[in-house]
């Protein structure tokens, strides 16, 4: 006789597969813009193939996603918003409606070109957009607090069971009110984790048996800060969400080289025990969560998952039918870029290099500063506060490879130069700034660099986990910083040494900058909004924003030039640390461009050279 337990029935078990894209940044070709050339590691074609075997596999039910930053961030996403037709279809929207998306959530980036550009290009969208926390956009049928996809997952007993997928979105707070034209009112994005507690009931309400949340944000701090800008993790806590697919800073995960100890999972792509995701940038490869089901009578629950990214494989042959429809899309628009790119604004007498842009004074963020202490000086005629610039490096290599780096020789700048030193469609800020707040905004920026044991050599000198782009210098001042101390901030912004003091020497036209005196800073409109988990900045702080975008003002300032002959100025440097030395990596070329105390040391496996610098 059998027992009760044998004769038991073993619930129905199918797969849910989830496939996520992000920050795409209109990187649809496999071409480089900012360097005019082809670069097969890039590219959504490139992928186009795998996500449709996919996408198209019989025995798994699959859900692809974007998570946002699609339709910006190279030359030819300007040319598209400044030509795009209002009845025509966005090729980045037609790529995702020929691929059959599921559905896709808002990164910062949507909205640099305007509400009335970003409702035009979502109009064509034959998916559902996502955004639970940018209540503007609600009621007006183009983005939804949410969707339910109805779907059909197949078993191991041989049947298809109904499920239904909610899918909710996340956009970072910090992009609201950046736009330059103060006539329109400015987007209200609220709190991430906030704004997750109160939608996910109401997918529950509405039927949903899983939840996945397409969240344009990093992984960042483990506990809650309102409005913080990447709130993975916090979001990973609400209760309901069972798998996270994450965006916004250009990171790896899972990423098994991390080692961590925390609710952050590098290894095994995993946040407070939830599978989650993070695909690389520019279509570098995409990312897989496959979640194992089991058919209760109360629901659906999941019982296992595996997590991994995927690169584009090595294409033999020719190109398929899919891929030459994507690369069709965009073949006008892409030859009209190519040459609207060649033209030139400006000659240089002196070559312009990014390859040390961390390390030490660099010259194309050097023109970018003077341009904006111009344009920011002419606004604000009259004002007696001294105007300084905060700058950064968006070519400095680091987790964008090995050909992201500005290399402009002697002769002429293009169109597409300007745009490598500065490539989004950010409008110029000035902020008012004390001297103490400017303390703190270099400190913040120095929770790039690893912290220095005096007397040791070949030390790692970058923290592995900061981007170049939010390692700032601030022009108008001299300053030194101190590696023998820990870092205030940690990269993603959290004061953790409140006592620790890295910069040092901090002058003012040879004055020491006292706590009490007030500067104006020009930066970008991002970074105005305290983007990169910089110090806040409060809005009556915000004294000007422009009409024009950054690059613009870029251009009319080298065009008002005439050329660029300036010498580089060595406002800032590594404090003097006797016997000490660190590594660092840059591409081989930089070779050719070593000043100061750095030094060649080889040429690594990957590509790159390592240099070591001396203290």
């Amino acid at each position: 006789m059998k027992s009760p337990r044998s004769c038991a029935v073993q619930s129905p078990s199918g797969r849910l597969r989830l496939l996520e894209t992000t920050d795409l940044h209109m990187q649809l070709l496999d071409y480089d813009y900012f360097a005019d050339r082809q670069d097969p590691t890039t590219g959504l074609m490139r992928l186009a193939d795998q996500i449709a075997a996919l996408r198209d596999d019989p025995l798994v039910t699959t859900i692809l996603c974007d998570n946002g930053d699609l339709i910006q961030g190279n030359p030819l996403a300007d040319f598209l918003a400044q030509n795009l037709e209002p009845d025509q279809t966005h090729p980045m929207i037609a790529a995702l409606n020929m691929l059959r998306y599921d559905a896709m959530t808002l990164g910062n980036h949507e909205f640099d070109y305007g509400p009335a550009f970003l409702r035009t290009v979502l109009s064509k969208a034959t998916f559902p957009v996502v955004c639970a926390n940018v209540p503007a956009f609600h009621g007006n049928d183009l983005v939804k607090p949410f969707a339910i996809l109805e779907r059909n997952v197949l078993c191991d007993d041989g049947s298809r069971y109904p499920i239904k997928v909610g899918i909710i979105g996340f956009a970072p707070p910090q992009f609201a009110g950046c736009s330059g034209d103060k006539s329109k009112p400015a987007f209200n994005a609220t709190d991430i984790r906030m704004a997750a507690e109160e939608i996910v009931p109401q997918v529950k309400d509405a039927g949903a048996d899983v939840i996945v949340a397409l969240c344009h944000s990093g992984i960042g701090l483990a506990d809650n800060i309102a409005h913080m800008e990447n709130a993975a993790l916090p979001l990973a806590q609400v209760a309901g969400i069972d798998a996270l697919l994450l965006g916004h800073t250009h990171e790896a995960f899972p990423d098994a080289s991390i080692v961590t100890n925390g609710p952050a999972d590098f290894a095994g792509g995993r946040l407070h025990g939830k599978p989650a995701v993070m695909a690389e940038f520019g279509a570098q490869s995409f990312g897989v969560i496959e979640m194992d089901l089991r058919r209760e009578p109360h629901g659906w629950q999941v019982t296992d998952h595996q997590v991994r990214l995927e690169k584009a494989s090595l294409r033999n042959g020719p190109e398929s039918k899919l891929c030459q429809d994507l690369r069709a899309l965009v073949t006008a628009p892409h030859i009209a870029t190519v040459a609207q790119m060649q033209e030139t604004v400006v000659h240089t007498t002196v070559p312009i290099t990014s390859y040390f842009a961390t390390i030490q004074p660099d010259l194309s963020q050097q023109l970018l500063a003077q341009a904006m202490q111009r344009a920011v000086s002419a606004a604000l005629e009259g004002s007696r506060a001294p105007v300084l610039a905060a700058t950064s490096s968006y070519r400095f290599g680091g987790r964008s490879g090995l050909g992201h780096y500005i290399d402009i020789p002697i002769g002429p700048i293009t169109l597409r130069d300007v745009a490598a030193i500065f490539p989004f469609a950010d409008h110029l800020c000035a902020v008012r700034r004390t001297g103490k707040q400017l303390r703190l905004w270099l400190e913040r920026a120095a929770a790039h660099y690893n912290r220095m044991q005096p007397g040791q050599s070949d030390q790692p000198l970058i923290n592995p986990q900061s981007a170049g782009y939010n390692c700032d210098a601030i022009f108008g001042l001299s300053y030194q910083i101190d590696l023998t101390q820990p870092a205030r901030y940690d990269t993603q912004g959290r004061e953790i040494n409140p006592n620790a003091t890295r910069i040092v020497q901090l002058r003012f036209q040879d004055k020491t900058v006292e706590d009490r005196d007030v500067f104006i800073v020009a930066t970008n409109s991002f970074r105005a909004k305290s983007g990169g988990g910089f110090p806040k900045i409060a809005p009556d702080d915000i004294v000007y924003t422009s009409r024009q975008t950054l690059r613009d003002i870029l251009i009319k300032d080298l065009k008002a030039a005439g050329s660029v002959t300036a010498k580089l100025h060595s406002n800032w440097a590594f404090a003097p640390i006797p016997n000490t030395a660190a590594t660092l990596v840059s591409a081989p070329q930089a070779r050719d461009h070593i000043t100061g105390p750095i030094t060649y040391i080889r040429q690594e496996a990957d590509g790159r050279a390592a240099y070591r610098i001396n203290f």
